[in-house]
């Protein structure tokens, strides 16, 4: 029965002239997407202790833990790079806050350094004697070094510096970076930096406010930080001390708004008249570029780096340096270093329908960390006060015995000559 109805209404739709064709779903329009015209980034850090900042820590860094202070230092770096040209000559203009305590104005300004390498393939340079002695590299947290470690680069062995450069990338495992491009000089029609040759100043202040930003060759930029988008606070170490088996526990308070964190020491010393460097970092597997503690990390960066282990967890607060990094220098200095991830703000807001093309004005980019450093386990305030008030002399008037003291310590670890 079912099937004569079914053929009389087939019969029905052919006697009416009309044809059945399946319905195609209508393919997705694809948003026009034009710009950015400006982009602008914002560098932040937040330093504390002996600031290693990449290199040698400062005099000033570590007069200024050892005497007690906190010794906090804020940073900023203010990129803005534009497709446009400038109308007259170039000029833009950062106008932060009243809280930051920068005055009324960051002007961004940007002067091309002159070229002062002029060393060209085949003239002659001056020789110099190949570093020799061993590099000792440690990784991972824990009281004891695993076996397999330390990994020992013996330059003694190796004469030929890209073959020393070779060596030493390979025996590393390496972590892809997501490729990020700053605004820059190449990169941008126009370009403006703070600080600058023509302006620098300390900022002491906060962040946290209106920010706009003014220029002949770029849209006006407007983007309000809050409270939680500050600096990042500094560190606060809590514990640096050394037990009986030389393994050295520290401690930190925890980092609001880190995301991942990073522990380093770096030292040196003489052993059976060799020169020894050693390097630690918190990371549990074989990556020593994390030793450097990269300057910024992107959130997928820092969400790869978690899942390596790599990285410690925003919310971690204690990481202990093995005994056999402190047994083989004579003075070691530790870096912490935390990441707190990006804030960004794009201009004007990604139309909801697709058919509306979307013409990026402008894009900012807020990037963050926090690091302090200091003496491995020592506290160097504390030592500062004891000397201060041990006014005690020798009962016979003799001279004390010079020892290996914080000086020594200090151009142990820092490389002072």
């Amino acid at each position: 029965m079912r099937s004569v109805r079914l053929q009389s209404v087939l019969c029905v739709i052919a006697g009416a002239g009309l044809v059945l064709t399946p319905v195609r779903a209508a393919a997705p329009v694809k948003q026009v997407v034009t710009g950015p015209v400006a982009r602008y980034w914002v560098d932040t850090a937040t330093s504390s202790g002996m600031n290693l900042g990449g290199g040698k820590p400062s005099m000033s860094s570590i007069m200024g833990m050892m005497g007690g202070g906190d010794n906090v230092h804020h940073g900023l770096y203010l990129r803005l790079g534009s497709s446009q040209a400038a109308s007259g000559q170039a000029a833009a203009d950062h106008l932060p806050p009243a809280g930051l305590s920068a005055g009324n104005d960051l002007p961004l300004r940007y002067t091309p350094g002159k070229v002062t390498d002029t060393y060209t393939p085949g003239e002659t340079t001056e020789s110099h004697e190949p570093p020799k002695g061993k590099i000792l590299i440690f990784w991972g947290c824990g009281a004891h070094a695993p076996a397999g470690q330390p990994l020992v680069i013996d330059l003694a062995k190796i004469t030929d510096p890209a073959q020393r450069q070779t060596m030493a990338l390979s025996m590393f495992k390496p972590v892809p970076l997501d490729v990020v491009h700053p605004p820059s000089p190449s990169s941008a029609k126009t370009y403006g930096e703070w600080p600058n040759s023509q302006s620098t100043k300390d900022v002491k202040g906060s962040l946290a406010g209106a920010h706009t930003v003014k220029g002949n060759y770029s849209p006006q930029i407007d983007f309000t930080l809050s409270q939680a988008q500050d600096f990042m606070d500094p560190i606060d170490v809590t514990g640096n001390t050394t037990d009986a088996s030389g393994a050295t526990r520290l401690t930190w308070a925890a980092i609001p708004g880190a995301k991942g964190i990073v522990a380093t020491a770096v030292g040196g010393g003489q052993q059976n008249g060799e020169t020894v460097a050693v390097m630690w970092t918190s990371a549990q597997i074989q990556t020593g570029w994390m030793g450097a503690a990269p300057g910024y990390l992107t959130p997928n960066d820092i969400d790869q780096l978690l899942a390596s282990k790599a990285l410690l967890p925003g919310e971690a607060t204690t990481c202990t340096v093995p005994a056999e990094v402190g047994q083989n220098v004579q003075g070691a200095i530790y870096g912490i270093t935390a990441y707190g991830g990006e804030t960004n703000f794009v201009y004007p807001p990604r139309p909801a329908d697709p058919k509306v093309p979307w013409n990026i004005a402008w894009e900012t980019k807020v990037r963050y960390r926090t690091s302090t450093g200091g003496m491995l386990g020592q506290d160097m305030a504390g030592m500062m006060g004891a000397q201060k008030g041990d006014t005690s002399q020798p009962q016979d008037g003799k001279k004390k015995k010079k020892g290996f003291g914080l000086g020594d310590m200090i151009k142990a670890g820092a490389g002072f000559p």
